[in-house]
């Protein structure tokens, strides 16, 4: 059987992918979030069953059972996505898993240089037709599967609302992919190879540049009880992936001391554009002496 897989990158896209990765949740307050992870899953149309982690840990595993089987798990340090959803029997509602993190990165010596990025997401498809079909069901099933990356300056968005659309802020990049794909429900078994991606760069204009950056994925199977389906497994344990290239002699950090290998940035190696210059330092001290000297007065 012939593959059919369109890549999406239209606006109606887009928002079918953000409505999926950012419903609406219990708040959650954080001071000043720096890096997250966030496997998620949904029941049919029911209500998300999120696993947010903020500033806490650089890996998270959710799973349910109560429909069929999924799960989802997160790593921030290997830049991973790892999914997979299964059901079996005559009343299939469809499962979507998803997963989401992101990190604050310090690149130090990279003016003039590029940051490359890109988000992959490879697995297969494995259905199993033979349920009744019901006259007037849509006999149409598919999955739907996509990836987005989006990058920020520093502290203009967050983990709940860095899609474009959901904030008034402007992305310094953002990269989205998707496709669906179409299963046949009158074929005893088929299977399905699945592979999108989103590539990008990042123009660094300084030698000292703080972005927050964000990275999603979300598969979901389409099916409806009368549909023909009667079993499939969604396996995307072979992951979504994660990947990054800095130019040689570019230095990076991570806020969370735990994302593709970079490191924390030094306690006393911050931003040099807020180290005060000596002429500052020197009326800094004045001040201080000028201060001290009407205290002394006063208490004269």
């Amino acid at each position: 059987m012939e593959l059919r897989k369109h890549i999406i990158r239209t606006s109606s896209a887009v928002l079918f992918s953000v409505c999926a990765i950012q419903p609406a949740i219990s708040a959650v307050i954080i001071d000043d979030p720096s890096y997250f992870v966030r496997p998620a899953l949904r029941v049919s149309a029911g209500e998300i069953i999120d696993g947010i982690r903020v500033n806490s840990e650089t890996e998270a595993t959710l799973s349910q059972g109560v429909s069929g089987y999924s799960e989802s798990t997160v790593n921030l340090s290997e830049g991973t996505v790892k999914m997979y959803s299964s059901e079996y029997g005559s009343t299939l509602d469809g499962l979507q898993t998803f997963g989401s993190f992101g990190e604050r990165v310090t690149i130090k010596n990279g003016a003039g240089s590029s940051w490359d990025v890109g988000f992959d997401i490879e697995g297969f498809l494995e259905v199993y037709a033979g349920a009744p079909l019901i006259p007037g069901v849509d006999t149409s099933p598919g999955i739907f599967y996509d990836v987005g990356i989006a990058v920020y300056n520093a502290g203009e968005v967050s983990w709940n609302n860095f899609v474009p659309g959901f904030n008034d802020s402007s992305p310094v990049l953002y990269e989205y992919s998707s496709a669906y794909d179409s299963i046949d429900a009158e074929a005893e078994s088929s299977f399905y190879d699945l592979f999108t991606s989103a590539l990008g760069s990042v123009e660094i204009a300084s030698d000292y540049e703080v972005y927050d950056i964000f990275a999603f994925t979300n598969v979901i199977v389409n099916s409806d009880y009368g549909d023909g389906l009667e079993a499939y497994d969604a396996d995307f344990l072979h992951t979504a992936s994660f990947n990054m290239n800095f130019a040689d002699g570019v230095d990076a950090y991570s806020s969370s001391g735990d994302f593709m290998g970079l490191a924390k940035l030094p306690v006393d190696d911050g931003d040099p554009s807020q180290i005060p210059e000596p002429e500052s330092l020197l009326l800094f001290a004045s001040g201080i002496a000028l201060f001290f000297t009407r205290r002394k007065l006063i208490v004269s």
